[in-house]
C-alpha cells in the first residue's frame, strides 16, 4: 500500500482478491462439469408407475466430482405465503461462491410433507442444472398439491407480470405433472415439458380452464394442466414472470 491513499489501495487489493476467487471458482466448475455424466433413474413412483432419478442418485454422482475440484454445494429451503423453493449455493475452497433460487407456486397452508416433496424435487433439478447433467426422469416425483385453494392467474396485458384474474373462481389446483399433453393447438398431444417456451407461456399465463356444461365445474385434468404449466413456467423462467403479450404466432393454434 502507498502512504498517499491507503484506502484506495485496500479496495484495489480486495477487488483483485475477489476476481482471483471468481476465476478459481469458474476454472473448478469447468473441470468438474467436464467429468459429470447423466444421472440414471434409480427409484420407482408407484402412483405414476414410472421411474425417476432420486436425490441420492444426483448427490452420489455429483458430490465426489465437485469435491475433487474443491467445490461444495449447499441448498437451503426457502419460500413465501404462496410458493416454496430452494436456494442453491456453490462454494469454492479458495473463497469464491455464487447462488441462485428456484420456486414453485403452491396453495396457502400446504402441509410439511408435500412441501418436503417439492423441496426434494427442486433440489434434484438445481443439482442437475449446476452440474450440467441430464436425468432419466419423467418428472413423476413432483408432489400433488390438491388439498388447498389457490388463485388462478392470467397474463398482464402489457408488462407480462402475473396478476390475479378477478373473473377466475377460486378452486383447488390439480396434481402437478409435467408429462401432461396439451389438448389442442399446433402442439396437440405434446407434453408440457417438451413445449417451446412461447407455447408454455400460453398454457401457463393465458389459457384458463373452463367449467364443464353438465357439472359447472372445471375438470380435474384441466386443473392439473394449468397448475403444471404454471409450475414448469416458474422453473424455466426463474420464478414466474410471463413474457410480454404473445404474438399470433406464439399462440398454439
Amino acid at each position: 500500500m502507498t502512504q498517499d491513499n491507503p484506502t484506495n489501495d485496500y479496495y484495489e487489493l480486495a477487488l483483485a482478491e475477489r476476481t482471483k476467487q471468481h476465476v478459481a471458482l469458474q476454472n473448478a466448475l469447468v473441470s468438474a462439469i467436464a467429468e459429470t455424466t447423466d444421472v440414471h433413474a434409480d427409484s420407482n413412483n408407484p402412483f405414476h408407475k414410472s421411474k425417476y432419478a432420486s436425490l441420492n442418485a444426483h448427490l452420489a454422482l455429483i458430490k465426489p466430482i465437485f469435491a475433487k475440484y474443491g467445490l461444495a454445494i449447499v441448498q437451503f429451503p426457502i419460500g413465501s405465503e404462496n410458493s416454496v423453493g430452494i436456494n442453491t449455493v456453490i462454494i469454492h475452497k479458495d473463497g469464491g461462491r455464487f447462488e441462485e433460487s428456484a420456486y414453485i407456486p403452491c396453495p396457502a397452508g400446504i402441509d410439511g410433507q408435500k412441501a418436503g416433496s417439492i423441496y426434494s424435487y427442486l433440489r434434484r433439478y438445481a443439482l442437475a442444472a449446476v452440474a450440467g447433467v441430464a436425468t432419466e426422469d419423467d418428472d413423476a416425483n413432483i408432489v400433488s398439491v390438491t388439498s388447498a385453494p389457490t388463485k388462478s392467474y392470467a397474463s398482464a396485458p402489457t408488462a407480462g407480470k402475473f396478476i390475479p384474474n378477478p373473473k377466475a373462481s377460486t378452486a383447488p389446483t390439480g396434481e402437478v405433472d409435467f408429462s401432461l399433453p396439451v389438448p389442442f393447438g399446433k402442439a396437440k398431444g405434446t407434453a408440457l415439458q417438451d413445449l417451446p417456451l412461447n407455447d408454455l407461456n400460453y398454457w401457463a399465463n393465458t389459457w384458463e380452464p373452463k367449467p364443464w356444461e353438465k357439472t359447472g365445474k372445471v375438470g380435474a385434468k384441466d386443473l392439473s394442466l394449468k397448475s403444471s404449466a404454471q409450475a414448469l413456467w416458474a422453473i424455466k423462467n426463474g420464478g414466474g414472470e410471463a413474457e410480454s403479450e404473445p404474438t399470433e404466432d406464439a399462440i398454439p393454434f
